[in-house]
Parts: structure tokens; C-alpha cells; sequence
């Protein structure tokens, strides 16, 4: 057994028993990711996932008020909130940095990469509502070491140059982030890191993917020849991508002090939870089969979007910053899902049963929150 399976099966195993030897109601105390794996293991994902719903709700520090104001500004795309950013005068509007932090490339190298595509029009869209807005350049299948240095230069001439600044990210954009929270971001002055009021995670692999953890570190045939056959091809790279995003994000040493590094900070997470009724998802996404061994094999498993646990997908419990959560259900194709009354997310620009996401999808979804989120966030 290699070792950082063997890391893994000690660790869910000493959860479990102590989920077992603990009532469920005092569980939290241990983490709420630790806890719907092992109730996983114990009860199956269906009884994670009803924990996961109810606990994701417990700990929205919004009271659900930012996913009522969202639906609102879903439905009608003609709608500012008036006490939302958007409604806010142009001159304060163009001092407010909107700076949008692409994941992953998907599929193969010489198609078409649509998330990114996705979030240009986010970006786009962004600039036509008057916000100084930012695409930032990352390495596609980067470490987040690598991109934590890009968006560290780019994101110091952002803060110098605005009143406030909200980071938008999405997907494995989420570890780039925080690492430059963590290292890059921290060095600037506390001037500059008072203007930090928001960073919002659209299903971010804030706290390491199930899906990478187990192509990098499994022994099964399927993973081992995966490997094999990335590094034969020149891939290499995508190797160690997945492996920069196979565990948290997060720093156990830095963690606990991101809110007095950014003491204007709210967390916004979009946590996608998954919608079948097996608490499995029903969009293909990618490869249903190797997603299916994934969870039969893996050491460790809970309600997933197809790429991250939903639990995984927020904050853990020693990063103190203010959180809002909206626990949306779908895939990891968040544009493609719906909130929990069953609103689209993207009601425009989507279509039930087609998965590739469009420039245009982008724009509608950061739309409606910048239509909806509360200028109060900026302090």
C-alpha cells in the first residue's frame, strides 16, 4: 500500500469509530467533512447527504438571506436589489475590483476550453455593469505554487488601483487563491488588505478533490495506468496539477489567522450538493464509470459534485471569516444546477440534459449576484 492511501485509511478509520463511539448531534465538533465521510461509511450517501443539507444550512452566516436574494435576481434578470452592489452610483461602481481566477483547463489540450470561455463572459459581463474588472492569468494546469506567483503579480496592481477588491474563483482557481492568500496576499500592506470584502468560491476545491486524490495515490490499475499514460504523452503536468489539489488548500499554520490578515473578509461558497435521489449526480460531466470506481476504491468518499465533496467545498471550521453558503444541487458544471427551490442558476442560458457551458452562462450567473449581493460587505 503506498503511503498516501495508507495516510488516508488511518485517518477515515479513526473518524469512523469515533462517529460510532460519539452521538451523531455532538459530530460537528470534529468537522463537518470528517463527519458526512464517515457517516458514508457507516449509513451510505444518502444519509450523508440529508446531514450534509441540514449542517451546510446551520452554518450560513447569511441565514439564507444571500440564496433569497439570488433567486430573486435569477428569476428576474432585470432586477438590481437596491441596496446591492450593483445598484451602487457608477463612480463607486468602477472603484470596486472585480478580479475572476479561472480553474483547470478541461478536456484536451487542443479543444475548446469551455469553462474558461464561461467565465470570459462573466468577465465581460462584469465590465458592461461598470465594475473594474479582471480576467487573471494563470497557468491552465498549473501547481498552485506556480499560479500563486502569477496572481500575486497581478492582483498587487488591483489593490493599489481600487477601493475595494472581490475575488471571483472557480473550481481549482480556489486552491490558487488561497495559497495567495496565504503567502503573496499576506505580504502586502494592511491598507491593502483591508480592501479585500469578498471572495466567492463557485464550487472551489477549497478543501482538496476526491477525484485528484485518488489519480494520483490509488494502486488500482485504472489510476496506476492513467499516470502511466499522462507522463508517456507529455502530460506530466496534469499529474502534478492533480496532486496540488488532491488534499486542502488550506495551511494548518496560516488558517486560523486569515481573518485578521483580511479583517474585511465575507466568504461567499456555492457548494454544489448532488441532485439524484441517490444522492449521486445525474449529469454525466465526465467518464460516469471511472467516477463510480472512484467511490467503490477510494479510502475515503462522501456526497460529491462529480470533482469535490459538497463538504468540501466551504470553509473548515479554523478559518474564522464570516461565511454565506448557498448549497445548490447538480454537478460540478455549477452554471448547469439549480438552487433548492428549483430555480436554474442559469435559467437563460442553460438547458436541462445539455452540459457544455457557454461564454454568455458566465455572465448571467455573475450577473445575478452582483445584483444581488448587499454592498454592505464593503465595510
Amino acid at each position: 500500500m503506498i503511503p498516501g492511501v495508507s495516510r488516508h485509511l488511518v485517518f477515515c478509520g479513526f473518524v469512523v469509530l469515533k462517529l460510532w463511539l460519539a452521538d451523531v448531534s455532538n459530530a460537528a465538533e470534529i468537522g463537518l467533512l470528517p463527519e458526512v465521510r464517515a457517516i458514508t461509511a457507516r449509513d451510505g450517501l444518502e444519509a450523508a447527504k440529508a446531514v450534509l443539507e441540514r449542517r451546510l444550512e446551520e452554518r450560513d452566516d447569511s441565514k439564507g438571506a444571500l440564496e433569497r436574494r439570488v433567486i430573486q435576481t435569477t428569476r428576474n434578470a432585470g432586477l438590481s436589489l437596491p441596496d446591492s452592489l450593483a445598484a451602487m452610483p457608477v463612480s463607486q461602481r468602477s472603484r470596486i475590483a472585480i478580479a475572476i481566477v479561472p480553474g483547470t483547463r478541461a478536456g484536451n489540450r487542443s479543444g475548446k476550453d469551455r469553462t474558461r470561455d464561461c467565465l470570459q463572459g462573466a468577465a465581460a459581463t462584469s465590465r458592461e455593469m461598470g465594475f473594474a474588472t479582471y480576467f487573471l492569468d494563470t497557468e491552465a494546469r498549473g501547481t498552485i505554487s506556480q499560479n500563486e506567483v502569477l496572481i500575486a503579480g497581478q492582483m498587487r496592481r488591483i489593490f493599489q488601483d481600487s477601493d475595494s477588491v472581490i475575488i471571483v474563483m472557480l473550481s481549482k482557481g480556489a486552491h490558487d487563491v488561497i495559497r495567495f492568500l496565504e503567502v503573496g496576499g499576506s505580504e502586502l500592506p494592511l491598507t491593502s488588505r483591508r480592501k479585500l470584502a469578498a471572495v466567492i468560491s463557485l464550487a472551489g476545491t477549497t478543501q482538496g478533490s476526491v477525484v485528484a486524490d485518488w489519480m494520483v495515490t490509488s494502486p488500482r490499475p485504472l489510476a496506476a495506468t492513467t499516470r502511466a499514460w499522462l507522463r508517456l504523452s507529455g502530460q506530466g503536468d496534469t499529474i502534478e496539477m492533480l496532486r496540488s489539489i488532491s488534499t486542502s488548500a488550506w495551511s494548518s499554520a496560516t488558517a486560523p489567522d486569515i481573518g485578521r490578515r483580511y479583517p474585511n473578509l465575507t466568504w461567499i461558497s456555492i457548494a454544489m450538493i448532488p441532485d439524484g435521489e441517490d444522492a449521486r449526480i445525474t449529469e454525466r460531466l465526465w467518464a460516469p464509470g471511472i467516477r463510480k470506481r472512484i467511490e467503490r476504491t477510494s479510502p475515503y468518499f462522501s456526497p460529491a459534485d462529480g470533482l469535490v465533496e459538497s463538504a468540501a467545498s466551504v470553509l473548515p471550521e479554523e478559518v474564522a471569516v464570516p461565511e454565506w453558503i448557498i448549497a445548490a444541487y447538480g454537478s460540478h458544471a455549477m452554471p448547469n444546477g439549480t438552487y433548492h427551490d428549483g430555480t436554474r442558476i442559469a435559467p437563460q442560458t442553460t438547458v436541462p440534459g445539455e452540459e457544455k457551458l457557454k461564454p454568455e452562462t458566465g455572465g448571467e450567473v455573475l450577473s445575478a449576484y452582483l445584483r444581488a449581493i448587499p454592498r454592505s460587505i464593503l465595510h
